[in-house]
């Protein structure tokens, strides 16, 4: 970025300020800082700050931010996003909310209803996330409750879904249950972690009776192999109880584990 040409005179900073209050507004803070780095005078500076606010060019803070609120309300921006923005323009805190509360009560402004407007744009929400409807409302300024009480009172309010919840109703069941066998975990984990997936597992028991039945998956063998890639001393009682306890919260059965148990007992001789 080309660093401003120097002033030599002070027209040159006369000349910047309106310059930049033809562009848009400025509060006092940002046209300064503008200034500033036009030149080193300090005098200058504040000699045409103060010409520019005599002509009615440069608004006092108040009526700065007077109109900032009046243009963000309008373009349904809530308080919030309002004090960020003019915090960051210099504004200070008092003057910022006196002039939320000013522009609220001359508007008669209520965020919910803008918030309600801008998701009745939405016949129902099957193109999009529940990420994306809260964080676009989020960064306008609206707070969580006024936006989980819109979303609520929305018409299609159960279409709105996470995007694990959309790519969990988009999963093929049968390709998730082969990739969860394939990480060596039994029919009662691979059920709790598709339903933490939000895949739906009601065709879940078919699903698995015939990837069993074709020998896609055989969870007496992935037991034993579970329990082959630890190293438990199954002589020892509570070392066999721990070996039991693992390939249970592995989502095997009582059956697979005592069998894979039993079998690696026998080869031990």
């Amino acid at each position: 970025m080309k660093k401003p040409y120097l002033a030599s005179t002070i027209q040159n900073v006369i000349n910047s300020a309106i310059y930049h209050l033809n562009l848009r507004d400025h509060s006092e803070y940002e046209l300064r800082k503008k200034l500033e780095a036009k030149t080193e005078n300090k005098a200058w500076v504040d000699t045409v700050i103060e010409q520019m606010k005599g002509y009615g060019y440069l608004k006092s803070d108040h009526g700065f931010s007077l109109h900032f609120c009046e243009l963000a309300f309008n373009s349904q921006y809530g308080r919030k996003y309002i004090q960020q923005k003019l915090k960051t323009k210099g504004i200070d805190e008092l003057t910022i909310e006196q002039a939320i509360i000013e522009t609220m009560q001359r508007m008669n402004v209520c965020e919910q209803s803008m918030i309600n407007t801008r998701l009745a744009r939405f016949k129902d929400f099957s193109t999009t996330s529940a990420e994306k409807v809260v964080n676009d409302l989020l960064k306008r300024g609206f707070s969580m409750d006024d936006i989980s009480r819109g979303i609520s009172e929305h018409t299609a309010s159960d279409t709105l879904l996470t995007k694990a919840q959309i790519k969990g109703k988009n999963a093929n069941l049968e390709a998730e249950v082969l990739k969860l066998a394939k990480k060596l975990k039994g029919r009662s984990l691979i059920a709790q972690e598709l339903k933490m997936k939000h895949v739906d597992i009601s065709e879940l028991d078919t699903v698995l009776d015939e990837l069993i039945e074709s020998g896609e998956i055989d969870f007496y063998y992935n037991c034993q192999l579970a329990l082959a890639k630890k190293r438990y001393d199954l002589t020892d009682f509570k070392e066999k109880s721990k070996a039991y306890g693992y390939l249970s919260s592995k989502g095997f059965s009582g059956d697979e584990i005592k069998e894979a148990i039993n079998s690696e007992l026998e080869e031990l001789g």
